[in-house]
């Protein structure tokens, strides 16, 4: 009996490992770049509920960790440029409501740091307008006047991906092409074919989205294979999706991707397009792995310019705190290598230094009178003061003594009255989530708790960073922190 149970034990434990390499396997890289000696990685981590306090990118058998905290588009405001591809062909008129509706409800969806292009294709691609105002996006997409008799999609695609790669990338922005259009091609004389764009569309820096009109299945097929060659999303407008909801579902799809970024110091891989993995942990706990291919510029990174500032040094994200409790303490990082002349001046110069501090301290007790009084020894003082903060509570019963408080290392929201910043409501669990410091800044982390924790109204699935005034909201209780 004893030996079945073992075996059943043996047998369960193979079994979880295997899923947990399943899980590892879950991160999808959605677009990687290469832009001033920074690989870029937008990923999407749907159903990692585990905070991620560290980062790897793999490249030639290197490892680069990263540079930054992890956070997401809609977090972090990250810039993103959205080049709009509508049909100008004469099918298009019965949809024009639908794809002015689209456009309206883009604009409003996405956020402050988004850019928006205007493009029609019909005979020919023409790029209409480089920057519409958000609030005039929808009054200008009315105003194409889908007339023209041929349409060349593919060819205009191609087009499109080159007049982006012809504008100057602004750091880590984020590029889509949204296709509009009823899918119904008609090219003659191609100057590119289908298997070529394809290609195209899945090596390119810019993503490739489409909004399909109509009920030509095979032709709105043909362009959902483009579409998901690069990664991105197709919708198709109908009984089941309006186009204002194909808008929010692409600017929420869009604003969930976690981004972060890998300085490669100078970096040249072997080959371009480069073999990329990206791993995420979790208090040393390997969670889910991305892989995916990487253009470098011509010649590796070595014509790329330079970077206005140093690169950011390498630090660990936020510490979680779901390993047994315990801060993720970062690895040593290996000692300079000097030489053998530097060793031993260095070894000189230390031994001066002690010996003269001996006698120093040997003449000062001769010189000292027994009669003096003794001297109180200097208390040092704090290492680390902590970062002030002030409590704004808007809804919900506070227990603490202050609203006045100093995070030095962790504060701890909760319903049990030992917590940090203790709340006497039912909602809020007895160790909610934590308020704590990690790289110089402040971060919220959920701790589990059974009615979860928003900032501004987006619930926690990670560590996040706070900005001073933030809105929090633990169970029914809503507060502020201002620092």
């Amino acid at each position: 009996m004893k030996r079945l149970a073992s075996l059943m034990l043996t047998l369960a434990l193979a079994l979880s490992l295997g899923l947990s390499a399943q899980a590892a396997a879950a991160a999808r890289l959605v677009r990687t770049f290469v832009y001033q000696d920074t690989l870029y990685t937008y990923v999407d981590l749907t159903g990692t509920d585990q905070p991620i306090t560290k980062a790897d990118a793999e490249l030639d058998g290197r490892t680069f960790p990263a540079s930054g905290t992890l956070e997401t588009v809609r977090q972090a405001g990250f810039p993103v440029t959205w080049m709009l591809l509508v049909d100008n062909s004469n099918s298009m008129p019965p949809f024009r409501e639908e794809a002015v509706a689209f456009a309206r409800e883009l604009a409003a969806a996405c956020g402050e740091n988004t850019r928006f292009l205007l493009a029609s294709f019909g005979d020919s691609f023409s790029l209409l307008e480089e920057d519409v105002p958000a609030e005039a996006l929808a009054e200008a997409m009315a105003a194409i006047p889908m007339d023209e008799t041929v349409t060349r999609l593919h060819s205009s695609i191609h087009q499109a991906l080159d007049a982006f790669d012809a504008i100057p990338r602004t750091g880590n922005e984020l590029r889509g092409l949204i296709v509009l259009s009823d899918a119904v091609a008609y090219d003659p004389g191609a100057s590119v074919s289908y298997e070529e764009l394809l290609e195209r569309v899945n090596g390119s820096g810019v993503m490739l989205h489409s909004v399909g009109f109509g009920t030509d299945q095979d032709a709105l097929a043909s362009l959902a294979t483009l579409t998901e060659a690069s990664g991105g999303l197709h919708q198709v407008v109908g009984e089941d999706r309006t186009a204002a909801e194909a808008a929010v579902s692409l600017a929420e799809e869009t604003g969930d991707l976690y981004v972060t970024g890998f300085a490669l110091s100078g970096f040249t891989p072997e080959e371009t397009p480069a073999q990329v993995s990206v791993t995420f942990a979790s208090g040393g706990e390997l969670l889910c792995r991305g892989t995916g291919e990487v253009l470098f510029p011509d010649g590796g990174d070595e014509t790329a310019p330079e970077p206005e500032t140093a690169p950011a040094p390498e630090t660990e994200l936020p510490p979680s705190s779901n390993a047994g409790g315990q801060t993720q303490t970062p690895q040593a990082q290996e000692p300079a290598q000097t030489s053998s002349h530097g060793g031993v001046l260095l070894a000189v110069l230390t031994a001066v230094v002690v010996l003269a501090a001996v006698i120093a301290v040997v003449c000062l007790r001769r010189r000292k009178s027994p009669a003096g009084p003794a001297v109180a020894p200097v208390e040092a003082g704090p290492e680390d003061d902590g970062i002030y903060l002030r409590l704004e509570v808007v809804q919900g019963a506070y227990l603490g003594q202050s609203l006045d408080l100093t995070l030095s290392r962790e504060l701890v929201v909760g319903r049990d009255p030992d917590c940090g910043l203790p709340f006497g409501d039912g909602s809020v669990s007895r160790r909610h989530s934590r308020i704590f410091l990690a790289n110089g800044a402040v971060y919220i982390e959920d701790l589990g708790s059974q009615n979860g924790t928003f900032v501004n109204g987006m619930r926690l699935d990670l560590a996040r960073l706070l900005r001073s005034g933030d809105e929090i909201r633990a169970g029914d209780v809503v507060f502020k922190l201002k620092f």
